[in-house]
């Protein structure tokens, strides 16, 4: 059976609600003493001159280090950017070549068969056709070579 609630009940809560608020206003006003502790330690050390050189120096230092670190790393990217360079006109030259290769075979091809028909206006046209795709096939990739160099 459900029982009501009583006077009891309500100071219990009230109670431990104030108890909640004490404790919270001493932790605050811990922490702001040794917020205050810390900040006299550092306007101490700030006012010293001998702390502000060393500071100075070791930022010098970390620059300089810095600095040395964006050589470096500028180096080895230059050194990749030409390996990329490199390996992209072999894979060009490579390319190239095979696809030359290609139409050259598919020009021998269309000699080798149309090109020896008994109609004389076939072979002719045959040969041409031939002809036309070794010479265009041969201007193309020599003009494609010079844009790799």
């Amino acid at each position: 059976m459900p029982q009501a609630r009583g006077g009891d009940a309500r100071s219990t809560s009230s109670a431990r609600t104030s108890s909640g608020r004490a404790r919270s206003k001493r932790a605050a006003a811990g922490s702001t003493a040794s917020a205050g502790r810390g900040a006299s330690s550092r306007s101490g050390a700030l006012g010293s001159s001998s702390s502000s050189e060393a500071r100075s120096a070791e930022a010098r230092t970390s620059a300089n280090s810095a600095e040395a670190y964006f050589d470096s790393a500028a180096k080895r990217i230059r050194s990749l950017n030409e390996r990329i360079i490199q390996a992209g006109k072999q894979t060009g030259e490579t390319t190239l070549s095979s696809y030359e290769k290609a139409l050259k075979t598919i020009a021998a091809a269309v000699e080798h068969g149309p090109g020896r028909s008994d109609i004389d206006w076939i072979a002719q046209l045959a040969t041409a056709q031939a002809k036309f795709i070794r010479e265009v096939t041969e201007a193309w990739t020599s003009a494609a070579r010079e844009m790799l160099k």
